[in-house]
């Protein structure tokens, strides 16, 4: 683009001048010098150019600030690895310790007064704290430094004036605010993610931040828009024709074209949009309007081309980098089935009843790997027959062999709306092609992890059961001593059925752990639990039970109480997760050392759990991890 397209705007320059010098200015026209205009325009070109100054400048401290804090990140994740083997108890210990509790009581638990929690949702101190501080930058910067007067200009030739004032360079500095947040909303939305190599955290979780830098932007292309429509409409002289010039140029259309498309993309990122045309069709046109609303923005200033080229660099590279580990897991991996890419067949068992609302889908293939997958991690699974665009993240319940080629997975999806309900309509017993893409997330337990503590509601059991086997497999070679506590959270008896062959490992390494307890609540019957023999016990339940006139035999199996496997029936209640912590805590300081709790389930269950895990004292060294799903 031109200088002279970019310079129409202002009316006032006359680079053709031949006794003039140009300035050259980064991000932004060339000033024409000296200024041959009347004295208000050329005060009014000096509050122009050093406001275009001094907004690079902020764009340019935001993101020194945001590289400065993922530096610290790593540092610090760098120091707590190395010191793996055992912390020193330095003043750098003591200090970390005390701003893990503050963050812990502090900024862990979710918002919990209704007008936050209808804006933000379930969603922790932490993350709005966040987004709150990038909020207040972002207006802190908008208005300082700014110019707030008013010139009033003649016009050559006509009896008219312009009125200049400092909107129109507030605008710009607005505009390069969003071009230079437009990278790190980018970051933020990334599945091969920057962000969690440098801080350790699942791509997930940035989510929420993704959602609202994006709505900023769409707020700041508004006011962008609106200032200039106002100085441009309204300010100058005469109308309708200088504006009529003004829209019709070049960068403006892409101006335009760039505000309709970050619209659109908000209005179809909706619940409702969603829930109207479906997540396949949000996921690809998300993805779309993103590429076009870049290469908008890129047309509307391409002096400012930097922030947009870097943007559309990290979508191809998390482009790249997905499809390069699709292919590392699938191509050329089965044996007998020489080179070629390859998908999994998995079979298809359906669990539940769909009158009640609680059919599960239950995904059984094996896969050759280079490398396993650890517990806690999770898969992007896309089914080609179904769809090929859209990928969905599930968690593996089965645990890799330490040593084995060919890996078993299990997952258990539970039937909504979309791709799950389309498997279901697949029937009982029939198979699929599964494209893999992952592991993603951490690995759990972690290194530190002694006690520990893994509670699971539905189907939130296949992040949490491989976790325990893992921490199970690592402590029984080290005579067990620390306290293991799994806790499962089911509408009904006969959903344990869905981990029937996980949760039976699990009740056998209670033979050899006598450190494990294994809790399981039933919330939608009624029933008594024994301490009798197995087969005692489910004659009790079978007597009881009022939601089903009969439980399976294997059912049956898994809902017998023993002395540390107990099944508590709770008629329509929901179990205190705030107790189910705090006796796990209080059983963990019988025999001393760390702490660490991890679930996943329904939103309400991590909430309370992390509620409960702020509230303990500063002298627990606690870790706390949810896995959220919409379960």
């Amino acid at each position: 683009m031109t200088e002279h397209l970019l310079l129409a705007r202002q009316h006032i320059q006359d680079h053709d001048d031949p006794t003039i010098t140009l300035k050259k200015y980064w991000g932004y026209p060339s000033r024409v010098l000296p200024c041959k205009n009347d004295a208000g325009s050329c005060a009014y070109l000096d509050a122009v150019y050093n406001g275009h100054n001094t907004s690079m400048l902020y764009t340019f401290i935001l993101w020194g600030v945001m590289i400065g804090l993922a530096v610290a990140c790593l540092l610090v994740r760098g120091w707590r690895m190395e010191g793996a083997s055992g912390y020193s108890s330095g003043f750098f210990e003591s200090l970390w310790q005390r701003l893990t509790y503050a963050k812990r009581r502090w900024l862990s638990s979710d918002v919990k007064s209704k007008p936050m929690r209808w804006l933000f949702g379930r969603t922790s101190r932490l993350q709005v704290t966040i987004l709150a501080v990038l909020l207040a930058y972002l207006l802190i910067f908008s208005l300082v430094g700014g110019t707030y007067k008013t010139w009033v200009t003649p016009i050559k030739n006509s009896t008219l004036h312009n009125t200049r004032t400092g909107l129109g360079p507030w605008a710009d500095r607005v505009g390069a605010l969003a071009y230079a947040l437009t990278p790190f909303t980018v970051l933020l939305a990334m599945r091969e993610s920057v962000l969690s190599l440098i801080t350790g955290i699942p791509y997930q979780h940035f989510n929420f931040l993704h959602r609202w830098t994006g709505r900023i932007i769409f707020v700041q292309a508004v006011l962008h828009t609106l200032g200039w429509t106002i100085v441009e409409g309204k300010l100058y002289q005469p109308q309708p024709k200088v504006y009529r010039v003004f829209i019709s140029q070049q960068y403006m259309i892409f101006g335009v074209i760039a505000m309709f498309i970050i619209t659109l993309m908000l209005v179809l990122s909706t619940k409702t949009a969603i829930r109207w045309f479906g997540y396949e069709v949000f996921r690809i046109g998300h993805w779309i309007l993103a590429i076009l609303y870049l290469g908008a923005c890129w047309g509307h200033w391409d002096k400012l081309w930097c922030w947009m080229v870097a943007s559309l660099a990290l979508v191809m590279i998390d482009q790249f980098v997905r499809s390069a580990r699709v292919v590392y897991l699938h191509y050329g991996g089965a044996k007998g089935k020489g080179l070629g890419f390859s998908c999994s067949q998995a079979q298809i068992t359906i669990l539940g009843s769909a009158a009640e609302n609680d059919l599960v889908v239950r995904l059984d293939y094996d896969h050759e790997h280079r490398s396993p997958w650890e517990a806690g991690q999770h898969f992007q699974l896309t089914f080609p027959s179904l769809s090929i665009w859209e990928s969905h993240p599930f968690t593996p319940s089965s645990l890799p062999g330490p040593n084995a080629g060919t890996q078993h997975h299990t997952y258990l999806l539970r039937v909504r709306k979309g791709i799950t309900a389309r498997l279901a309509a697949l029937g009982d017993g029939a198979t699929v092609p599964v494209v893999m893409a992952g592991p993603y997330g951490r690995a759990y337990p972690s290194y530190r992890a002694q006690n520990i503590l893994a509670v699971a509601g539905g189907t939130g059991a296949t992040f949490t059961l491989p976790i325990m086997l893992q921490a199970l497999r690592q402590q029984l070679a080290n005579s067990p001593h620390f306290a293991f506590d799994f806790v499962a959270v089911v509408k009904r008896g006969r959903d344990l059925l869905w981990v029937r062959e996980e949760l039976m490992t699990l009740r056998e390494c209670s033979e050899r752990c006598k450190n494990l307890r294994i809790k399981i609540f039933v919330t939608r019957e009624n029933g008594k639990a024994s301490s009798s023999s197995p087969g005692n016990a489910s004659e009790k339940m079978l007597e009881h039970a009022t939601s089903s006139s009969s439980l399976d035999s294997e059912a049956d199996e898994l809902l017998g109480s023993t002395g540390i496997y107990n099944v508590s029936f709770l008629g329509g209640r929901h179990p205190s997760i705030a107790e189910v912590v705090g006796d796990f805590v209080e059983r963990a300081g019988i025999v001393g050392g760390s702490l660490e709790i991890v679930g996943s389930g329904p939103e309400g269950m991590g909430s309370d759990m992390r509620s409960a895990v702020a509230l303990l004292p500063a002298s627990i060294d606690v870790s706390c991890y949810w896995d959220s799903r919409g379960d």
